[in-house]
């Protein structure tokens, strides 16, 4: 799903691969309205998230995200993911 300054991914039918929304458009609402999109009509039900973003680990957390416990080193960068799981 692509708007304009946003984009959403979802892999393997209920994860979460990409979501992006532009700094010049961010808190209008369109990174809300992108998750619950991806949530309703999708199933999403985790992603991944680097485990330095502490704002987008909000954001999710404030979407209906946990943290899982799982941790991962991303391929090809010395960075940790984590992984986030829809709170049913």
């Amino acid at each position: 799903v692509r708007l304009v300054g946003s984009e959403m991914c979802i892999r393997d039918r209920t994860e979460i691969a990409e979501f992006y929304v532009d700094h010049f458009f961010q808190n209008q609402g369109i990174g809300a309205a992108l998750m619950e999109y991806a949530k309703q009509e999708h199933r999403a039900d985790h992603l991944w998230v680097l485990e330095k973003n502490e704002r987008a680990i909000r954001f999710y957390e404030a979407h209906g995200f946990s943290l899982s416990g799982q941790r991962r080193l991303e391929a090809g960068t010395t960075e940790y993911v984590i992984k986030m799981l829809a709170i049913e």
